[in-house]
């Protein structure tokens, strides 16, 4: 199988056999005197494949880093690279999506599972208890069925993502909304969100090690809380009743309802003016 990828402005073809991806190299006719050695122009970029060795995607590496590599999707995950929240630790430019990943029955296709942004919600709306985004927990959405499936990556709106950054979604969701119903003050809840998201961050009810690292996690949490406090209606309701027998909490209820205005919050990376507000992540290692 060959696959041909534009690569700053030049066309490469790599070629996949027996689970293997290579770049192919053209052979150059010389003349038969010239013995000196030609160099192979390599391609720059991060290539990243399915274990059987379909290329998935394409990746921009750092001035720092080795500029051509071609790398199982496995490999990126352990060395903690992530393409969609460029303010975020490890960012790699997605410069190139194999697009075969949209063509159902492809082996770029079976790699991932495939959501709409709107399934997301789907799962991340239903209100459950809070234990039940622990890690493998029945809600935990990285490992059921109506989520991850234990894939290592989906992919959403022709864009792959980590599976397990995604997860963070209708914990952030459901938190917030617990917050907010409890607090009343929208910033309040949306901090008291990523504060329990940076103490549960390996997703552990017991013994959790918390995480202050500034990684791809704790913003797709930031994302889907700010998302959160702008598609939920917060109702705060009175009851009559007497204040000598009833305290204030007691003659008031609230409750969060699903008022839906857009998907765009949850799509888009976090802008550095959110990131310098909410990020306490980052404050908390500064201080």
């Amino acid at each position: 199988m060959e696959t041909s990828i534009v690569i700053d402005g030049v066309s490469y073809v790599f070629v996949t056999a027996d689970g293997v991806t290579e770049l192919k190299v053209e052979a150059e006719t010389t003349a038969s005197e010239d013995i000196e050695p030609k160099s192979v122009h390599l391609p720059n970029i991060w290539l990243v494949t399915r274990g059987n060795g379909t290329p998935l995607f394409g990746l921009k590496p750092a001035l720092c880093d080795k500029p051509f590599r071609i790398m199982s999707a496995e490999k990126l995950y352990a060395e903690k690279a992530q393409w969609f929240e460029p303010l975020a630790d490890y960012y790699r430019e997605l410069v190139w999506v194999n697009p075969e990943s949209s063509q159902a029955g492809t082996d770029a296709f079976v790699a991932y599972k495939h959501f709409t942004w709107q399934e997301i919600i789907e799962y991340a709306i239903v209100d459950r208890p809070s234990a039940a985004y622990g890690k493998q927990s029945y809600a935990d959405w990285k490992v059921r069925d109506a989520g991850g499936s234990g894939y290592l990556m989906v992919f959403i709106a022709d864009k792959p993502y980590w599976t397990d950054g995604i997860g963070q979604i209708p914990f952030a969701v459901d938190t917030f909304r617990l917050y907010w119903e409890k607090e009343l003050v929208e910033d309040i809840a949306i901090e008291k969100t990523i504060v329990t998201g940076i103490e549960y961050g390996d997703g552990s009810l017991f013994g959790a090690k918390a995480d202050y690292n500034n990684e791809y996690d704790n913003f797709i949490i930031l994302r889907a809380t700010l998302w959160a406090s702008k598609n939920f209606h917060l109702e705060v309701v009175k009851h009559s009743a007497s204040p000598i027998r009833s305290t204030a909490a007691e003659m008031t209820t609230t409750s969060t309802t699903y008022s839906p205005v857009s998907t765009l919050l949850l799509e888009t990376p976090i802008s550095q003016a959110l990131l310098d507000q909410y990020g306490i992540w980052n404050k908390q290692v500064a201080q």
